[in-house]
């Protein structure tokens, strides 16, 4: 960014006397004026003026200006710029959501499982500044919904969007989901890959099963953090499009699978029976997966000075020009 600096800004210093002295020239030259020859009454002196008479007595401020032209060099003006240098060593992170159904759940009234679980997701977002982020959303099949990226607005823009329609397949291919976010990590050099899932049921369909993708995703050096949300064994709230009726299901939370899913990788599994424990689950893996930013900052400095040197030359030259030619006098 640009700023205007002054590299020896103590010189400014100067305009103190510069202005007593203006001061002092001006409050003398108007109270302490006396004339060069005594008459009796000036009626005797006829005077007619001109263009030189009247503009002789400013002919002074051609010699304060060169002055403060000058003062304004010494101090070395110019434009400074500074910016920075990042080597991100962040972390990359696929997102697998779950918009299945059962997402419809009420258990973290008012709103539902989803409308939850895409705000806590916004705020990790927010948190993870170097990181490089990706989505993936899945019911009974994954849908890849943004690749990795650092643009966290539109990634931001892309989860609010997310619905029940996103996705048309019914069930919960947690497999799938693992295996399609693993995927899109293949060609990543970052020097932490982790995939954050969020899901409240358990795998029921799908091509690959949790386990497997779990141990492809190890040996891809890729950690696994699960989420499960809502309580398993517990009837939960869903809406039946009635207003202000709504039925009862039996929650099928596998925390079982999911453990051992996050064990097989090395991750762990949080289990979110409320939207603040969900929220302090996600806090937790930020805390655990923090990344690392290297950032140099540098400035440079393009002096100015030359055109307030070459202003004060050229106003002093212009003044002994004016004194020596055009108001000359005869002694």
């Amino acid at each position: 960014m640009w700023n205007l600096e002054f590299k020896s800004p103590i010189m400014l210093g100067l305009l103190f006397p510069w202005l007593l002295v203006l001061f002092w020239f001006w409050f003398g030259r108007r109270y302490n004026r006396e004339t060069a020859v005594a008459v009796s009454s000036s009626s005797i002196i006829r005077r007619r003026d001109t263009i030189r008479s009247v503009t002789y007595r400013f002919l002074p401020a051609l010699r304060f200006a060169s002055i403060l032209f000058l003062i304004i060099a010494l101090s070395r003006p110019g434009k400074g710029v500074s910016y920075s240098s990042i080597k991100n060593l962040g972390i990359d992170i696929m997102i697998a959501m779950d918009v299945s159904g059962s997402m419809r759940g009420e258990d973290f009234e008012p709103r539902n499982r989803l409308a939850v679980s895409k705000q806590v997701i916004r705020d990790f977002i927010a948190q993870r500044k170097s990181d490089r982020i990706g989505l993936v959303v899945y019911a009974g099949e994954p849908y890849l919904q943004c690749p990795l990226t650092l643009e966290h607005d539109m990634i931001d823009d892309i989860v609010n969007e997310v619905d029940f329609e996103t996705v048309h397949a019914e069930g919960t291919a947690i497999g799938d989901a693992l295996a399609l976010s693993a995927s899109r990590m293949i060609d990543s050099t970052a020097k932490s890959r982790i995939i954050l899932l969020f899901t409240d049921g358990r795998h029921n369909t799908g091509q690959m099963d949790p386990e497997t993708a779990a141990k492809a995703a190890r040996e891809m050096g890729i950690k696994i953090y699960t989420v499960g949300i809502g309580t398993k064994g517990k009837p939960v709230p869903y809406p039946t499009g009635i207003p202000l009726v709504k039925q009862y299901m039996m929650e099928d939370l596998d925390d079982v699978s999911l453990q051992k899913i996050a064990g097989i990788t090395g991750g762990k599994y949080y289990n979110a029976t409320s939207s603040g424990v969900l929220r302090q689950n996600v806090a937790d893996i930020d805390k655990l997966e923090k990344s690392r930013v290297e950032m140099k900052q540098y400035h440079e400095f393009y002096d100015r000075f030359q055109w307030f040197l070459t202003a004060a030359m050229a106003v002093f030259s212009l003044e002994i020009i004016l004194r020596s030619v055009v108001y000359r006098k005869v002694p």
